[in-house]
Order: structure tokens, then C-alpha cells, then sequence
């Protein structure tokens, strides 16, 4: 099932790759109009200054695995006062227009890791094996010697490791940070976006976090018993 009328989505506004702050706001689909999509004035409410931005409208399918999230990329339209619901009743509502197809969606790229040193992720840059601050199926933050500069917005073509399987990534450098300590000269961190990843290397790395995450969870529970 795709969207449907009556059904709930997520409207992903905004994600914020430099400041990693994301914008999710709940709605509810009223009707489906070739590639227009009418919902609910979302909550928080969409205002006048976000129309004409593309968003992420994501929504659950049931499958035999369980339930996936899918979306597809619209543009915000219009907002409409006094939308007619049935009879005489009217709400506001917001207009979209859909310009993409259904794609497989996951929240998780926003959620990001902090890896122990022994995690079976690993990431390089230059055939150099990175020391990783943190990491997303949507990015990375790792250290860098400052002898070697990188700047924001270059591209980076990196390796990205997971267990026995290696990657080609491309990257694009959205910050770079200061690295407090001793190793302030000669560090800063790098936070990168991946830009390549398809379906498949994004559901194993999102495996791999989870399954980083849950043994992590299992070793302070057992560690404070």
C-alpha cells in the first residue's frame, strides 16, 4: 500500500547536515490528486515562508519482513485555508506536489553512532584508515591531520568497511571542527555526507549500527549488574 487518504505520514522539512538537526512534522492525508498530495496542516504547522521546498513525505508499508518506510520527494505548494473535508466542514490544509517516485526511506540516517575502536566499521580516506568519531547511513564525522587540509564542500572519495565488505563512497565535506586536548595542532574533525550509497549498502550499514548499538546496550546492562 501506498499513500492513502486517511493515512498518517511524516513530513521530513528540513535537515540541517552542517548543524545535524532534522525537522520531522506529523500529518494526515486527505486526498490524492494525480501528483498532488492534500494533507493536514501539519504539526507543528507549515507556514507561508516554507512554500516551494522540497520535503521527504515518509509513510509505513506493512510487508512480510515487518514495517518499512517509504517516501517520496514533493514540493510544498500552497497552503489552503478552508479546505472542504465533507459537507460543510473546512480546515486548512497543505498542498504538495509529488516529484519522485516511492523510494525506501529510513529515519535511522539521522541517527548517528558513536563506534567502539573495535566495531567492524571502518572508513579511509587516501588508502588511511580514519579514526571514526561517529557515523549514519547518511554520513560520517571522523579526525584528520591539519597537514593534509581539507576544506568544506570538497569531495572526498573514501573506503567504507563493513566486516568483510568494502565500498566506494563519495563525499561531500559539510564542517570541519575544531579537536580539543592535546591533539589540537595537529587534528580537526571532518563531517562528511555520503552522496552514493544505494539501497543495499545502506541496509547493511544500518544493520550493522543496530546490531553495534544492541551489543553496546547489552555490555552496560550486564557491566551494571
Amino acid at each position: 500500500m501506498r499513500i492513502s487518504p486517511g493515512s498518517n505520514v511524516d513530513i521530513v522539512v528540513d535537515f540541517d547536515w552542517s548543524e545535524e538537526t532534522i525537522d520531522v512534522r506529523n500529518a494526515t492525508v486527505y486526498d490524492l490528486d494525480d501528483q498532488r498530495i492534500i494533507l493536514s496542516q501539519s504539526s507543528p504547522p507549515i507556514a507561508t515562508y516554507d512554500i516551494g521546498k522540497r520535503v521527504k513525505v515518509a509513510y509505513l508499508v506493512m510487508e512480510k519482513d515487518g514495517p518499512a518506510r517509504y517516501c517520496v520527494t514533493a514540493r510544498l505548494a500552497e497552503i489552503v485555508r478552508d479546505y472542504k473535508l465533507s459537507g460543510s466542514e473546512a480546515v486548512e490544509a497543505i498542498v504538495l506536489i509529488q516529484e519522485s517516485g516511492h523510494e525506501r526511506f529510513n529515519l535511522r540516517l539521522f541517527y548517528r553512532l558513536e563506534p567502539p575502536s573495535v566495531s567492524g566499521i571502518a572508513l579511509f580516506l587516501r588508502k588511511e584508515k580514519v579514526n571514526i568519531l561517529d557515523i549514519s547511513i547518511g554520513g560520517a564525522k571522523f579526525t584528520h591531520r591539519k597537514d593534509h587540509p581539507i576544506n568544506p564542500k570538497e569531495m572526498l572519495e573514501l573506503i567504507l568497511q563493513v566486516d568483510e565488505e568494502s565500498f566506494d563512497i563519495e563525499a561531500q565535506v559539510v564542517k570541519i571542527l575544531p579537536v580539543g586536548g592535546r591533539m589540537a595542532k595537529k587534528l580537526e574533525s571532518v563531517a562528511v555526507q555520503f552522496l552514493n550509497l544505494d539501497m543495499n549498502m545502506k541496509d547493511l550499514l544500518s544493520k550493522k549500527i543496530r546490531d553495534i548499538e544492541r551489543e553496546m546496550r547489552y555490555r552496560e546492562i550486564y557491566a551494571e549488574g
